[in-house]
């Protein structure tokens, strides 16, 4: 990692429970549908705790603001191919507290470089959770050994 820039990212895999399976929140970019499938992820700002940066990059990007658990999962470094480098992700496991929508459509709101970008929502089974994007789905075997997600599964 010698020479090379470290950036501290939060991501989250956000949950719900629809009453006989448990789903994942993704999207993609409504106008770059190149971009793939991902989950909420960010930047963490100066001066910001790793929380602070996961609960603003969730509103940010999804409007979604409350929550029954935060989990979280794992912290590992990425490179992401082709950049000069490092990420210092903090991987999150959020279980969404209110009734939400099978699809909806967000315009990010910051002032970022995802400002005014529009995301496409919707849940998928979390036994079909397709190939994320940015390898965002390397921590997605850490989601089914988190506790609160077997207790969830055991109800």
């Amino acid at each position: 990692m010698k020479d090379k820039t470290m950036i501290t990212k939060v991501m989250a895999y956000i949950t719900r429970f629809n009453g006989h399976h448990t789903e994942l929140l993704v999207y993609k970019h409504k106008d770059y549908p190149e971009a793939g499938v991902q989950v909420p992820a960010g930047t963490v700002e100066q001066g910001e705790t790793i929380e602070e940066a996961l609960y603003r990059e969730v509103k940010e990007e999804s409007g979604l603001m409350e929550f029954l658990s935060v989990t979280k999962l794992k912290t590992y470094v990425y490179h992401p191919e082709g950049k000069s480098q490092y990420h210092e992700r903090h991987v999150f496991y959020l279980e969404v507290k209110e009734k939400t929508a099978e699809r909806w459509e967000y315009k990010v709101n910051s002032k970022g470089e995802d400002a005014g970008l529009i995301f496409s929502y919707y849940w998928v089974p979390i036994q079909a959770i397709p190939k994320l994007a940015v390898n965002q789905d390397d921590c997605i075997n850490q989601l089914f050994y988190s506790s609160k997600f077997i207790n969830k599964r055991n109800m």
